[in-house]
């Protein structure tokens, strides 16, 4: 069985091919790739918030995933991915079990996890519905071009 560990200053290049990854890319609500400036901005300002912490989630001594929570409140909204060698085992619900005992511990007041998935991550959504989410909203709009028509 795997674990969590905190990201550290070390772990920048692997989160950014992680990041960058097609699959990855086409499930984020951001879907362009990401510049490496911007991601070391990003990554720095991460590593000195008290409101968001980044884990690496290892199996067997090798980095498998990636797991971030953002405080809120009470609430903490979850991004998590697998790295593409890994996928399909059963690793992204193992994350996500691990994660809610690890934001009990470092972050006490968190009473609710809230994580957003896009309609067309089959995978995603099933990781955490059977790890007991329960599904709450469903988001639509409408693209509208600067002239008002419907794109």
């Amino acid at each position: 069985m795997g674990y969590l560990r905190n990201a550290m200053k070390q772990d920048m290049e692997l989160l950014f091919d992680w990041a960058n990854e097609d699959l990855v890319r086409k499930n984020a609500f951001s879907t362009e790739k990401i510049s490496y400036e911007d991601h070391k901005k990003w990554f720095r300002n991460l590593l000195s918030r008290d409101d968001v912490r980044q884990y690496i989630y290892v199996d067997n001594d090798e980095n498998v995933g990636q797991v971030r929570v953002t405080v809120e409140g009470l609430s903490a909204e979850i991004d998590y991915s697998v790295c593409s060698k890994k996928r399909d085992r059963g690793y992204g619900k193992e994350m996500i079990h691990l994660l809610a005992e690890q934001v009990r511990k470092d972050f006490p007041e968190v009473k609710r996890l809230v994580a957003k998935v896009k309609p067309e991550n089959a995978a995603s959504s099933k990781v955490f519905l059977d790890s007991g989410y329960v599904e709450k909203y469903r988001f639509y709009e409408l693209e509208m071009d600067l002239s008002g028509n419907i794109e």
